[in-house]
Parts: structure tokens; sequence; C-alpha cells
């Protein structure tokens, strides 16, 4: 392996701990989209857009066991897309995936619509309620009539006791998996708490907003709740 492997494959190992650390069931997560997918494609050729590809963790999640899928990654983090860059070719998977380096406005332009979608871990890091909407519209424009879209998200009302039980609940995590209180707390105050955090309501009211139908919140854990939709007809 030469050092540009071994660096991305210790970057992976990094990531995947610590995302396993922060959502206790993410790999559950992964299996129900899969599932959902699944049934709503009927097991048929798929082109799915990822949004937020960089990490790979889509594509090890279900490109080996879904060998009629392709997928086209998106992310404005270079790094994280040679990581998700690396798990492609380990799984052979380079002749069905496409990794763009950007925001989905670097989607090249053509008359062909993804049969489905995902924006996992992602839409918290947008500040702006504007741009998340804008984000989600421009999504449901890529997407055939009908598509399925899945929408994962940081959320909760920053104010609310409700968020600071959950976040308690969170940080436990982290310390039974042996960080420091202190690091943790740092984490807590300069990392996550720069997320933009929206109720569940609002985050439903977006998806309406942007022109999805069947909106259906089908996980919560920790601090993290996940939506089911499909695009307009």
């Amino acid at each position: 392996m030469n050092n540009e492997n071994t660096h991305n494959a210790n970057r992976s190992h990094m990531y995947d701990t610590k995302a396993r650390i922060s959502i206790p069931s993410y790999d559950a997560l992964f299996a129900m989209i899969q599932s959902y997918f699944r049934v709503q494609l009927d097991g048929g050729d798929a082109s799915l857009l990822v949004i937020g590809a960089g990490g790979g963790n889509e594509l090890t999640a279900w490109g080996p066991a879904n060998p009629a899928w392709s997928f086209t990654g998106i992310d404005i983090s270079e790094e994280m897309l040679k990581i998700a860059q690396y798990k492609a070719n380990q799984l052979r998977l380079e002749n069905r995936v496409n990794l763009i380096h950007g925001t989905i406005d670097e989607l090249p332009a053509t008359d062909e619509k993804f049969d489905a979608a995902s924006c996992i871990l992602v839409l918290h890091f947008i500040p702006d309620v504007q741009e998340k909407l804008k984000l989600l519209r421009t999504i449901n424009a890529h997407l055939k009539p009908g598509a399925p879209f899945v929408l994962v998200s940081a959320f909760g009302d920053r104010d609310s006791k409700e968020l600071q039980n959950r976040l308690h609940i969170w940080k436990s995590f982290w310390l039974d998996a042996g960080d420091e209180a202190s690091s943790v707390d740092e984490m807590v105050n300069k990392a996550l708490m720069s997320l933009s955090f929206l109720s569940d309501e609002h985050i439903e009211k977006l998806l309406t907003e942007a022109g999805f139908t069947n909106i259906t919140r089908f996980y919560t854990t920790g601090l993290f709740g996940g939506w089911m939709s499909t695009a307009a007809l």
C-alpha cells in the first residue's frame, strides 16, 4: 500500500469509528435506508444521487449488495472525497461511482434524472434556512417523479430543555468510548453547537416547501433524525 492509500485508509478508519460513536445505530440506519430504496426501486437498475458523499459510507453500505445501482456522489471536501474514492477502489466499484468535488450546482447539465437520492448528515452544516431550502429544492429537481429521498440531520430546538437532555445522552456515548470529559465538552461547545439545529417540525416544513411528499420520520437516535419522502410527481 502506497503512502496516499495508507493515509486514506487511516482517515477512513478514524472517520468510521467516530461516526459509530456519535451514532451508535449508524449501521442499522444505512441498512434501513437500503431496505426502503430496494423496495421503492423494485430491484432494477437505478441511479442514486448522494449529497455529502465524502467518507464513502453510502458506497460501502449499498454498493456491493446492489450491483444494479450506480452512484453520483457530491461533497465540498476534497479530502473526504479521497476517502470515498479509496473505498470505491477497494470494493471495485469504480465503474459504478462518479464523485464530484463541489456542491450540487456542479452536477453536469443533463435531462437524465436520478432514481433515488440521499442527504445524510449534511443539512445541519448549512447555516442559512433559505440555503437549506434551496438544496432540498435542487435535489427534488434532479429526481424522477415519485423517486425516494432520505434526509438525515441533527434536529431540535436549540433553546429547549429537550435538546439539552439529548445532548447529555449524546455526550455519554463519547465518555463511555473513553474520551476525556474536557474534550467532549469542548466538542459540544466549539463544534456541535455551531451546527444549525432546526426542530423536526421545521425540517418537515422545508421538505414540503421543497416539493417532497409522503414525509415520514423513520429514525431517531441521540441528536439525529431521519426522514423518508418521495419527489414531487
